[in-house]
């Protein structure tokens, strides 16, 4: 095997190669290091990347080892929906400061292992797939209107080709049929989400988008209800170091929420111990064990809870502003 290639087993867990030993932050490109594109590798391509994801299937392969060097990036042969993640994340867990999913049908991580990857202020974007499933007006607007749920398969849905007739188009009525709904869901989602928004800008341009930009603004949405406390989501026009142009896309970004460890230590030392500050720890622990075992609507709800305690009973308790 080739030093500068890490493949993931069943029976096996690579050594990292000494360019990624360290705790300096790194970056990962989803879905890029086997194939040749105009006479260029990925390996030579995407040379600004740490890490090169994928699984060794594309016409390429030979082409890209042979372009490998000690100065990376790294190939990395892993199926992400594997058990042999959990030996990946442990390897790696907080390295990240850029995690890029490549083009549009790649291998993507689920939102957990994206936090655990991500270091503090770290960025994951091309998260989630467009759909390429076809679907009917009637039964897409029906499925908007009376219940949609947050999760993966209906985020996958809510980008599907939405079509008229038999000819799978989309009439000029019934496009603007769909507008009209996603946009009044989208600017309800954007007002009632913990985690995931739209920015001021693309909110405020939001009757200039059609359908199939509204489509995705609502899939990213979606994310919301299955996003970890720590990961916040934002709607907006970004390019990734893979890309040329700027498009539209959720980006996450690792944002541990504050616990006013600090003010807590003072109210405290001000005022001793009271019933006030016990129940602060006791919501505190909860949300961070929650957090740890991944329960997101419990730990959402602690954590809204927190914060209403310590402005209400512990914050105008401490002198100074310390908000």
């Amino acid at each position: 095997m080739h030093p500068m290639i890490m493949k993931y087993l069943p029976d096996s867990i690579p050594s990292i190669p000494p360019i990624l030993q360290g705790t300096r932050p790194l970056s990962i490109l989803i879905g890029a290091g086997d194939v040749v594109q105009n006479g260029v590798t990925n390996v030579e391509q995407f040379s600004s990347y740490d890490i090169l994801l994928c699984l060794p299937m594309g016409p390429g392969v030979e082409e890209n080892i042979s372009k490998l060097s000690d100065s990376g990036p790294v190939l990395c042969y892993i199926d992400v929906h594997s058990p042999q993640m959990v030996d990946f994340v442990q390897q790696f867990r907080g390295r990240f400061h850029t995690i890029d999913g490549h083009s549009v049908h790649i291998p993507h991580l689920s939102l957990e292992t994206i936090e655990e990857l991500l270091a503090e202020g770290g960025k994951a974007t091309n998260i989630f797939e467009v759909s390429s499933s076809f679907v009917n007006i009637h039964t897409f607007l029906n499925w908007v209107k009376e219940e949609f749920i947050n999760s993966y398969s209906n985020i996958l849905m809510s980008t599907a080709t939405v079509y008229s007739d038999a000819a799978l188009t989309l009439s000029a009525e019934d496009a603007e049929r769909l507008e009209t709904v996603l946009r009044e869901k989208i600017v309800y989602l954007n007002a009632v989400n913990k985690n995931v928004h739209l920015t001021e800008d693309i909110l405020a341009s939001l009757s200039s988008y059609r359908y199939f930009s509204l489509q995705k603004f609502f899939g990213s949405l979606l994310h919301d209800a299955i996003t970890p406390l720590s990961l916040l989501g934002s709607v907006c026009l970004h390019c990734p170091a893979w890309d040329t142009e700027a498009s539209i896309q959720l980006v996450m970004t690792k944002s541990s929420p504050m616990f006013w460890e600090s003010i807590l230590e003072e109210y405290i030392r001000l005022n001793g111990r009271t019933s006030d500050s016990d129940r602060a720890e006791l919501i505190m622990n909860g949300v961070r064990s929650d957090m740890m075992n991944y329960m997101i609507w419990q730990s959402k709800a602690k954590y809204a809870t927190f914060l209403r305690h310590m402005r209400k009973n512990i914050l105008p308790f401490v002198k100074g502003d310390q908000e």
